[in-house]
Formats: C-alpha cells, sequence, structure tokens
C-alpha cells in the first residue's frame, strides 16, 4: 500500500488520525492511477498508485470532503464518515449544464460523439506495461478483439499490425496499417513502435467508419489514438521503474538428427561429399572392391565415422542463446490547480537469440498543461527518441537457419562438410550492420470556451523520424574470396539515411447545448491539413577492403562495381472540411452523423477531392425509468452505424499522373529522364463501405458482454496487375475487384470477487474475421504470369488463400507423391499438374484470434495472467530440411530415414524418394499439397506478472521517503502450445519466435 504524505502544519491537530484506504476507478471500472487523493482545506494528499489503491493517512474530522482530481477526469467529492474505506469511480470530464467546465484533451479529435454508435475500444495499459517487451506493437498482441498483431521475424523486424484485416489486395504494411495519432499528431508506424508504454495513459482502437470518419480517408485501415500522460495538482511526485532479466531462445520446432542417423542417411544416399559414405564399408567395396588393403580402408574409414558419431553438436543450443533485457524508466509529476506537468526518460535494452545482437531504445517526454483561466486550457508535448538494432555477425544464410544446416557431427572448429571449402567462422562473419532510428515530436493544444457551450480547439503537431542504416561486407568475406572477384575490388560499404517528416493541423468548432434537460445537441465543425515529406539517401561502395567507412570506397572502380548513389524525394499533402452532428434524447436515443471531404495531392486535380462520411444510433434501454436501478440488469446499450470512406494509403502520386526521375543510364554526356513507373490516369481511390451493429450488456454490475457483427466491403481495390513486357514496364495499378471483410468481435469480462482484500477479474474475447474476394472485374481469378500455376486471387476465396494438390501419399512403387484432381482423377508425380488440379488449402491468415486474461489481487500480492489465441489457418511446411541425394551433405530433420522411401515395396512413407530422376515430379514437389501444410493454430502464455506492494508502515519505518513500492516477478511470451511442426506457426518461418522474457520489476514512487 502507499504511504501517506505528512505535513509538519498539521501534526498539532486535535483530530485522532485516520487511515482510510481504496480503489478509484474510471467509467470502465478499470484502474485509475496517478488521482491525486486529497482533504479540503488541509494539507493530507497522497496519489493512486499503479492498481488504483490509495492509503491516506492524516488527522482530518469526520464530515470532512475528500477530493478525487485527475487530468481528463471529472473532479469528484465524497463526505467522510468515518469509513475505513472508499471506493469511487471517476467519470470523463464533460459540460455540465448551466456551468462553465472546459474539457481539454491533446487530441481534439477525441470526442465522447463516436462512441455513442461507433465501435471505439481501450487497451488496458497497465496490462501492457507488464510485459518485459521492448517492441510497444507487438506489446498490443491479444488487447482487444479485432487488433490482429502479428510478429514477422528475428528481434527488431517490423510487426503486422491490422485493425479487422487486410482492407485491400495489395499487400504490406503501407497499404493496410492503420493511422497512428500520438496527442493529435499523426506519426509514422516507426515512431510508434518505440514508444514507451509507461508514458501512455491510455490507447483507443477505432475500428468503424463512425469512429473513423473524423479522420476522412487516412484512416480507411482504422486509427490507434494514442494520449501520453499527463500532469496533475498536488505535490510533485517521482517515480523509478527498473527491469532486469534475461531472454530466452525461444521455440525449437524441428528436430534434427543426430550424428548416428545423420552419417546413417548419407550411407543410404550415396553421395561422396558427405563422410557417412565416403567412410563406408559401401564406398569402398564399390570404388575400391579390388585394392589389396580394402580391409585396411575400411578400418580407418570406421574410424573416422566412430570419431564422428562421437560428436553431438546441438546447433539450437550453440547458435541461439540467452541474452539480458534492461529497462529503466523515471519520471516526475505535479502542479497546480492552474499549470501541470509530467516528464520522463526511459532506456530498455533486449539482446537478440543470436550472439551479438541486439536492440536499443531511449527517448525522453515532457507534456505541459496551463488552464487559461475561464477561457481554457493550452497543452504542450514535446518528446524524442533513439533506438538502435545492431548485427555484428551477419550472414547470407540466416544465423537461426543454420541450425537447420550444419551437421551434428561438425563444430566450431574444423571442416565443415554441410559448407565444403568454408569454416564456421565464415558464415558467421560474412557482414557486419547496424540500423538506429532517431525521432521527434512536439505538439499544441488549444481549447478555448469563449461562449457556454461552445469550444474553439486546435491543435498542432511535428513527428520527425530519421532512420539510418549501414553494411559492411569485408574483403576477406567469403562471397568476396571466392566470388571471383578482383582483390582491388572486394569489399562493400553501403549507407541509407531516410528521413519522414509529418506535420498536423486541425482546427474544431463544437458547440453543445441542453435543452430542456432532455434535449443534447452537440453540432461541430473542423478544418485540417496533413503533410508527409519523404527524403531518401543511399549510397554503395566497393573496393574498401577491411576498412569499414565510406572513405575507404575506390572511386576509381567501373562496371558493376561501380560506386551507386540513389536518391528520392517525395512531399505529399492533404486539406480536409468537416462536420459532424449528434443528438442524444433523454440520455436513451442517439443519433450520430458526420461528413467529410479531403482533398489529396496525390491525385489529379479534376479527382482530388474525396469524401468519408458515416451515420449512426444508438439506443439505451436501461435510461428507461422502468429499468433504471434496476439490480440486475445495470447497463443495456444497442447501436449501429453505416459509412463509407475512400482510401488512398499505399498510392503514390507516380501511380497517377505522369512523373519522371533521372535515370542510371546516359546517352553519351547527357542524363536520362524515365517514368518512374507507368501510370494510370483513370485511377480512382479504393472506396471502403461498412455495416456495424453492436450490443453492450451488463449484469449486477458484475458481468459486461461486447458484441459487434461488421461488413467492410472494399470496392474499386486496387493492384498492381501484370502488363506485357512490350510496354517497357510489368505492372500498372489499377481498380480490379472487390474485397470483404465479415466478421464478429466478442468481449466478456466479468468480476468474480471485489472485496477490500479479494478481487478475481477474468476476461475472454474473440474475433472472427471472413475475407473474401466479391468480384474481379476481369476475370475470375488473376495470376502472376502466364505461366504461373497458383492464382493470386480468386473470386470466392481469401485474399490470402494457400493454394496446392490434394495428396494421396507416396506411390510404394515409385516413391513419388500421388495427386488427386477432381477433373484427372490420381495423377502421378511425374505427370504435369495443370491448374486445374489445384485447390484451396486453406487461409494463411487465421480467422479466428483472441485472448483470455486473468486478474486476482488478495492483500498485497497481485497475479496477472494473459493468454493469445489463433485458430484456423494453415502455413505451409518448409521442408528444406528433408535432404536428397543432392543435399544431403546438410542436416536433415530426425525420423526422415525411417520416414523416406528407399526401395520399391517401402509403404506408409512421408518423405518421397531422395534420387529425383523426373524434373516435372520435382517442380510439382515444390508446391504445396494436403500433406505438406500444418495447422498453425497456436496458444500463448503471453503475460504473467505476479506483484508484492510493500505495506505502508513498512515504507513509513525504513523508507519514509518512498510513498509506494512495488516488486514484481514478471514474464512474457513464456510458452507456446501447438500442434505445428516447424518453428514458428506465427511466422511461418523456421528462425523467426517470439523471444521469451523473464524479468523481475522494482517500481518506486517518491
Amino acid at each position: 500500500m502507499s504511504s501517506d504524505v505528512l505535513y509538519e502544519d498539521s501534526l498539532h491537530c486535535p483530530h485522532p488520525e485516520r487511515v482510510l484506504k481504496g480503489v478509484v476507478y474510471d467509467a470502465a471500472h478499470e484502474p485509475l492511477p496517478g488521482v491525486t487523493v486529497r482533504v479540503l482545506n488541509t494539507s493530507w494528499a497522497t496519489v493512486t498508485d499503479l492498481e488504483g489503491r490509495f492509503e491516506l493517512r492524516g488527522l482530518w474530522p469526520k464530515g470532512a470532503t475528500i477530493e478525487f482530481r485527475c487530468m481528463g477526469m471529472r473532479r469528484q467529492t465524497v463526505t467522510y464518515a468515518g469509513q475505513p474505506e472508499m471506493h469511487v469511480r471517476l467519470e470523463d470530464e464533460t459540460r455540465s449544464m448551466g456551468t462553465v467546465e472546459v474539457s481539454a484533451k491533446a487530441n481534439i479529435n477525441e470526442i465522447d460523439l463516436r462512441a455513442r454508435s461507433g465501435v471505439v475500444q481501450s487497451i488496458d495499459m497497465r496490462r501492457i506495461e507488464s510485459k518485459p517487451m521492448i517492441d510497444m506493437g507487438l506489446a498490443l498482441q491479444g488487447s482487444v478483439p479485432g487488433l490482429v498483431v502479428v510478429n514477422t521475424g528475428e528481434l527488431g523486424a517490423e510487426p503486422k499490425i491490422r485493425i479487422r484485416g487486410n482492407s485491400s489486395l495489395r499487400k504490406g504494411n503501407l497499404t493496410n496499417e492503420p493511422l497512428y495519432v500520438l496527442d493529435g499528431k499523426v506519426i509514422a508506424a516507426e515512431t510508434f513502435y518505440n514508444l514507451n508504454p509507461t508514458d501512455i495513459q491510455d490507447i483507443k482502437v477505432l475500428k468503424d467508419a463512425a469512429a473513423c470518419a473524423l479522420y476522412g480517408v487516412k484512416a480507411a485501415n482504422g486509427v490507434l489514438e494514442i494520449t501520453s500522460k499527463r500532469g496533475s495538482s498536488g505535490e510533485t511526485t517521482v517515480s523509478y521503474s527498473v527491469d532486469m532479466g534475461v531472454t530466452t531462445r525461444g521455440r525449437r520446432g524441428i528436430r534434427m538428427m543426430d550424428s548416428s542417423e545423420k552419417l546413417e542417411l548419407e550411407r543410404l544416399l550415396q553421395n561422396p561429399e558427405t563422410p557417412g559414405y565416403r567412410y563406408s564399408a559401401d564406398f569402398y567395396h564399390k570404388y575400391y572392391a579390388d585394392a589389396p588393403n580394402l580391409e585396411e580402408l575400411i578400418a580407418e574409414g570406421q574410424s573416422v565415422l566412430d570419431s564422428l558419431s562421437g560428436i553431438h553438436t546441438d546447433w539450437y543450443k550453440k547458435l541461439l542463446r540467452n541474452n539480458l533485457y534492461q529497462k529503466h524508466h523515471v519520471s516526475i509529476r505535479g502542479g497546480s490547480d492552474r499549470t501541470t506537468y509530467f516528464a520522463s526518460a526511459h532506456y530498455t535494452a533486449q539482446g537478440g537469440r543470436i550472439p551479438g545482437n541486439d536492440k536499443q531504445r531511449m527517448g525522453i517526454r515532457l507534456n505541459l498543461d496551463q488552464r487559461l483561466g475561464r477561457a481554457g486550457y493550452l497543452l504542450l508535448g514535446m518528446n524524442g527518441g533513439y533506438s538502435r538494432t545492431n548485427t555484428p555477425n551477419g550472414s547470407s544464410s540466416d544465423p537461426a537457419s543454420l541450425i537447420y544446416e550444419l551437421n551434428p557431427y561438425e563444430q566450431t572448429t574444423g571442416k565443415l562438410y554441410s559448407y565444403p571449402g568454408r569454416t564456421f567462422q565464415d558464415l558467421l562473419q560474412e557482414y557486419s550492420a547496424k540500423a538506429s532510428e532517431k525521432d521527434a515530436g512536439v505538439s499544441a493544444s488549444l481549447t478555448l470556451n469563449p461562449l457556454p457551450g461552445l469550444d474553439i480547439a486546435a491543435v498542432g503537431g511535428l513527428d520527425f523520424l530519421l532512420h539510418e542504416s549501414e553494411q559492411f561486407i569485408p574483403s576477406t568475406a567469403y562471397s568476396e574470396t571466392h566470388g571471383g572477384i578482383p582483390e582491388v575490388e572486394r569489399g562493400i560499404y553501403s549507407k541509407a539515411k531516410n528521413v519522414t517528416l509529418n506535420l498536423s493541423g486541425n482546427v474544431r468548432i463544437t458547440y453543445n447545448h441542453v435543452f430542456a434537460g432532455r434535449h443534447d445537441l452537440t453540432l461541430g465543425a473542423n478544418t485540417d491539413y496533413y503533410q508527409t515529406q519523404l527524403d531518401q539517401v543511399g549510397m554503395t561502395g566497393y573496393g574498401v577492403g577491411t576498412i569499414n567507412s565510406a572513405a575507404a570506397i575506390n572511386q576509381s572502380l567501373q562496371g558493376n562495381r561501380q560506386p551507386k548513389v540513389s536518391g528520392l524525394k517525395d512531399k505529399t499533402a492533404q486539406i480536409g472540411l468537416g462536420a459532424v452532428a449528434g443528438y442524444t434524447f433523454d440520455s436513451t436515443y442517439d443519433m450520430y452523423a458526420t461528413c467529410k471531404w479531403d482533398a489529396s495531392s496525390v491525385l489529379p486535380a479534376d479527382k482530388r477531392w474525396n469524401s468519408a462520411w458515416a451515420v449512426g444510433a444508438g439506443w439505451t434501454p436501461t435510461a428507461y425509468d422502468f429499468l433504471d436501478g434496476n439490480p440486475v440488469l445495470t447497463h443495456l446499450k444497442l447501436k449501429a452505424s453505416y459509412g463509407y470512406t475512400a482510401n488512398l494509403n499505399g498510392v503514390s502520386a507516380a501511380a497517377t499522373v505522369a512523373t519522371f526521375a533521372y535515370s542510371a543510364n546516359v546517352y553519351e554526356d547527357q542524363r536520362l529522364l524515365e517514368l518512374i513507373t507507368l501510370y494510370n490516369k483513370d485511377l480512382k481511390p479504393e472506396q471502403t463501405k461498412s455495416v456495424d451493429a453492436g450490443i453492450s450488456l451488463e449484469l449486477w454490475d458484475r458481468l459486461t458482454l461486447d458484441v459487434n457483427w461488421y461488413n467492410r466491403r472494399t470496392e474499386q481495390a486496387l493492384l498492381d496487375v501484370p502488363i506485357p513486357a512490350s510496354t517497357g514496364f510489368t505492372n500498372l495499378q489499377r481498380n480490379i475487384g472487390i474485397l470483404q471483410n465479415r466478421g464478429i468481435e466478442v468481449g466478456l469480462s466479468a468480476r468474480l470477487v471485489d472485496t477490500p482484500e479479494w478481487m478475481v477479474r477474468i476476461g475472454v474475447n474473440m474475433a472472427y474475421n471472413r475475407n473474401k474476394v466479391i468480384d474481379l472485374y476481369y476475370a475470375d481469378k488473376i495470376y502472376s504470369s502466364d505461366q504461373a500455376l497458383v492464382p493470386d486471387y480468386e473470386i470466392g476465396k481469401s485474399y490470402d488463400m494457400l493454394y496446392g494438390s490434394i495428396s494421396l501419399g507416396i506411390n510404394p512403387f515409385t516413391g513419388y507423391p500421388v495427386f488427386w484432381s477432381e477433373k484427372n482423377g490420381e495423377k502421378q508425380a511425374t505427370e504435369v499438374l495443370e491448374k486445374e488440379d489445384l485447390v484451396a488449402l486453406g487461409h494463411l491468415t487465421p480467422p479466428y484470434t483472441g485472448s483470455i486474461n486473468m486478474s486476482m489481487s488478495y492483500k498485497s500480492f497481485d497475479l496477472d495472467m494473459d493468454f493469445y489465441y489463433v485458430h484456423g489457418g494453415v502455413q505451409a511446411f518448409k521442408y528444406t530440411y528433408v535432404r536428397d541425394k543432392d543435399d544431403v551433405q546438410k542436416n536433415a530433420v530426425a525420423g526422415q530415414t525411417a520416414n523416406m522411401w528407399f526401395r520399391p515395396g517401402d509403404e506408409n512413407k512421408i518423405y518421397a524418394t531422395p534420387f529425383n530422376t523426373s524434373g516435372i515430379a520435382e517442380n510439382n514437389m515444390l508446391l504445396p499439397n494436403s500433406l505438406t501444410v500444418g495447422r498453425s493454430d497456436y496458444l500463448r502464455l503471453s503475460m504473467l506478472s505476479l506483484r508484492y506492494r510493500l505495506p505502508a508502515r513498512f515504507l513509513r519505518k525504513y523508507l519514509p521517503f518512498v510513498q509506494y513500492a512495488n516488486v514484481a516477478l514478471r514474464g512474457s511470451n513464456l510458452f507456446t502450445w501447438t500442434t505445428y511442426r516447424e518453428s514458428d506457426p506465427e511466422s511461418g518461418t523456421l528462425a523467426g519466435t517470439l523471444q521469451p522474457v523473464y524479468s523481475v520489476n522494482v517500481n518506486l514512487t517518491f
């Protein structure tokens, strides 16, 4: 519990010492940290801790007024009647009829109207803070239904974040990721990834058109609204938090052969480049049958095999290491009734699984809030950050993938049969690389209240991001020394610098008035401006030898190794006009409408203006008199909305108007100007139409159920389609079809126990998203080329459908797979597979995602646990670890010897013959089939936290300068349960899997 804040001027008060304990909640019954709890007209005060708990000690009489105050929440007072406990719920700050109460928010688009009929859900930041992770994006996994976060690889790789699936046929983050807004300013995705969760007060997820339309065409993929922590009136508090822990290797996945089995497989496959055959009796009998010393050769070979069999290198443990994790955060918070402030600094470092690889991040933040008398508020915010990812040991083969290639009888020193002519150091030291990101931002928000009910608000912001990367390949690298490159040209140095600048401005006028105590009317209008500037420069030079510097580039080289410099400057801008209206009758019926017109510079002048609009309605039956105060049905709300949004995400000006750039080619002494890409003057923005309906139900003030159904339809979907090469280009972006995302989201939470000593809460959420191509304007299927067997898109199928053949197993007579075709029946692998022989095998993106969470508190102990799950997806097995005669020099999957076909009559085998003699069969086996894909379902223990609050009496006695102290054991991504046979069912790669992190946390408030 907390200690109190004592003041000398109250020590002589005649009243007995009081002790008041309690918890402060928000409207959603979530604990509120940082609330100032004060006895009015005295100096007795304290601040709630991370769990919203407080303990106030002092000398005050019965009948005293206890005040609860928090920035952004409505001030509340409670009369003290001698009770030992007090639980208080604070509401969002709103305007009360007959008073002038200004509601100030850094993001002026964050208005309550949206939630009356739209889908706006808040992320529990307390749980996000409990995850020891360096990446903000990955920490959001499972936080709310419909927000899907996918890990894509090793430490430092950008995650894939989607709200209700991909909204476009075009793939990639640029096209499908949501809009990120921090304190009213638009920020880059990389800036968001590097945010510190401890500095964030709230993240709202905007999912439907009714919630997103205020942002216009930028918000077609949804919005993440981030609000940073602000100051609070009262005494200054200083907080320090430290995490120290370890990261571990993660899931092993495929188990590879040990030495004995591997040597036996080599003998059976009879590749003389492998020791298992080269030193076997079979080899000597075949090639040295007439040698007089045959028995001696066999004995010598057996001696070599015995020596190799005695080596048992586990490359999973050898190549992947446990590493360290640490995080430090310090903040200062306080202020007066007029001015408040919040300042913080943090440093986080997480070691990677590969030795030497790591990521570090540090940042600072300062927020100042000034009340302008009765006129309004001025809010200022500044932030800066720096992150760095090091890769001192780089390899053209992913070091993690070497686990599946190096043999168990090989070591870090000596000969490598898996990579002839190379050493272990050659593999791991092919290059070194590092990347860094520097970000800075500033925002200012002004809210004025010139007349009762009238707000004039403006916000402006700047987000600056500098990404720098370097890569160095020394002249001693194997690729340089064995690539036929002259010595004077060896060694490569490359560097890139990318600058992204986002400028945001928004002015909003809002009028609100309540007529006759029953009619609540809100009208508003706004204009906004957004600009993005890109400045990219890259260079690559050769002949640097072993000097890791651009100064060592050999400027005299010509041909393929001539120094290369590239650059790109791009500026896009968007201006918008919007209007919003809302009406609530008797707190029961809600109506909402908003429209936005945006002009974008990426479109030709005659097509520049596009719109976004939405209408919605809500109904709250529990506001009726006969249900008001009902002890069972404590809340019931139904809402629905429909909206339209044009989508320009991922569209560049070069796709719509003729845009030229200087070419690397020259004609005599003249540089050539060439089209960047073939433009489409008829290109239209994608048109997203969405229908949403939801119900929110609360029973006994303890059980809450939220259900939302949606249907999002993207018409005029864009795609880069192949065109004849005779045009000089290979692709053209055009409107190609209709894509649909339809689904349901369910959230259930319950407070099973809620007493002064015990608290038990559980929550379950589930999201189902069915993605389907409704129409393709010019064909039933789209193929990347005339030779392609597998369609990229097909009407009636998911946009990310995995295609392949139906396998009947391995033919015991030929050793090749047998396939089944609806048209042609049984088909041998030696027969050419045609387009009609392939079918859809499943969804690469699982349609079901969700989480299960539990929180339990007993006195000073808190236990939090989160599980994340996905269901319904498939991934194709890589099978690169299944060896045939030509690549058996590398390690193979355990059990291959027993499960591979070797001779006619072998039945019930999993792996086809290793002696390929048919090019057709080899090509057919490269395609996925029903036996070479696996379900990618998994359940992950994503967070576990056990926290202990040091007693206030202990702190007063031994640490009187500390108000609160928590000690916690925390972990993230601790274990994954799955039937998927390969390494990572999430990323579908052999190497990339989330690292488990275990840490000890200490949190102190002074």
